[in-house]
């Protein structure tokens, strides 16, 4: 199954996070494991507020989303020994899901279906389109494989914000959603049209992309509500910056980040 948790930042703003080690050990108790030290597992701490969101990989695609709150972590126990023998995980031997993280939650939606003639009409609205809803800035905020990921028909697309009516963050899967180019997302409202117009205009948004290889980016930006294009209305999410979540390098990608040379030379 997609498992991704949803935290929020230093800045308030949705991030997410891929968590395969992940499952529900209750009816009020989720339990996720790490073995990377991804901002996440900062977030979480700071700020207990959580979106939890899962989906199956096979067709046709079922999904369900959680509200959560961070409780505690442990180093040792019977979760982590569940993950660790896991067919993921149990023929690693320099990795090891090394703490468990406990959420309790607070609010579940029903398993729902994501209607694939929704996701088929939405990239035929994505062909005719979205060529109209392309910026004319110079800059190339996506990067080569950046632009791929979310330019491809079909991949994994989910978008997260927080809910402003209790601050948890939501997140909603957009298989529709692309790249008009490289400096603004399209997502045409062809499914799960209900859930995306809650979504407030001017709100900060992550996206989460992933494709089939399992190399995935988030790109953060902010929603400018819905736009017509050739016709057709299409949300709009203006990209601001782009965070690698891909090992052995987890960081922001764009905007650059100045870089101070290393000093080894100390004299008078």
């Amino acid at each position: 199954m997609l498992k991704l948790i949803s935290t929020i930042d230093d800045r308030g703003r949705p991030h997410i996070t891929l968590i395969s080690s992940n499952r529900a050990i209750s009816k009020d108790k989720i339990v996720w494991g790490a073995f990377t030290e991804g901002t996440s597992k900062k977030y979480v701490k700071e700020r207990p507020k959580q979106g939890i969101f899962y989906m199956t990989a096979a067709m046709p695609f079922k999904f369900l989303q959680v509200k959560a709150d961070f409780n505690h972590i442990t180093k040792e126990g019977k979760d982590l020994e569940h993950f660790n023998q896991t067919q993921l995980m149990r023929y690693f031997t320099y990795v090891r899901v090394h703490t468990a993280y406990y959420n309790n939650i607070v609010a579940a939606t029903p398993v729902r279906d994501l209607p694939l003639f929704g996701i088929v009409k939405g990239i035929l609205k994505d062909i005719i389109g979205k060529g109209g809803a392309k910026t004319k800035l110079k800059e190339k905020r996506l990067n080569v494989i950046g632009h791929k990921l979310f330019a491809t028909p079909i991949a994994v697309r989910v978008i997260s914000y927080i809910d402003p009516t209790d601050g948890y963050p939501t997140m909603i899967p957009a298989i529709q959603l692309q790249a008009a180019d490289r400096n603004r997302l399209v997502f045409p409202p062809s499914t799960l049209k209900e859930d995306l117009y809650q979504i407030p205009v001017d709100s900060k948004v992550a996206v989460f992309g992933m494709n089939f290889d399992f190399y995935n980016q988030v790109v953060k930006g902010t929603f400018t509500g819905f736009k017509k294009f050739r016709g057709i209305k299409f949300g709009v999410i203006e990209i601001e910056e782009i965070y690698n979540s891909t090992p052995p390098i987890t960081q922001v990608i764009y905007p650059k980040i100045e870089s101070v040379p290393k000093v080894t030379d100390f004299h008078l």
